[in-house]
């Protein structure tokens, strides 16, 4: 009874081997099929110059001449002519000693009298044009000014 047990068992361990050793010189690799659709950069880049050459060819067949900006154009027509007629003066603000609070308190003075003016930033202290026709209105400016103890000179230019 062993040796018909024994006997099986080497059947079994003799046709396991081959079947072993048939799959693996029989082994299909999956990578043969990835060769297949593998390109060399070559035949890549011939690929892609087509497609680019495409583009660029309908481009150039096409006769549209239409030119767009990325930025939206605004056209703005000024009379110079109306505005360099008016009889507004021209006065300069002088200051002696100004500093960021009185320079400050000059702005918000100059806002409150709806006056047009600009501030001119210099290196060692900002000029002040005023334009005004009303001499009342530069007097009170200079009185106000004084209740914030800033000494001031309006001078015409």
């Amino acid at each position: 009874m062993q040796k018909k047990i024994l006997g099986v068992f080497f059947i079994v361990l003799f046709f396991g081997v081959i079947g072993i050793l048939y799959s693996f010189f029989n082994y299909t690799d999956d990578k043969t099929e990835e060769t297949k659709e593998y390109f060399s950069p070559v035949v890549k880049m011939q690929k892609i110059a087509k497609l680019d050459k495409s583009w660029i060819d309908n481009l150039e067949k096409s006769k549209k001449s239409r030119y767009t900006y990325p930025v939206n154009e605004l056209f703005m027509h000024i009379d110079l002519q109306k505005n360099t007629q008016s009889k507004t003066k021209l006065y300069k603000l002088v200051i002696q000693n100004i500093d960021r609070y009185s320079l400050f308190c000059i702005m918000q003075t100059l806002q409150n009298f709806n006056l047009p003016f600009a501030v001119v930033k210099q290196k060692f202290a900002p000029i002040i044009y005023l334009g005004s026709n009303n001499d009342k209105k530069l007097k009170k400016i200079k009185e106000k000014l004084k209740e914030y103890d800033i000494d001031s000179k309006i001078i015409e230019e």
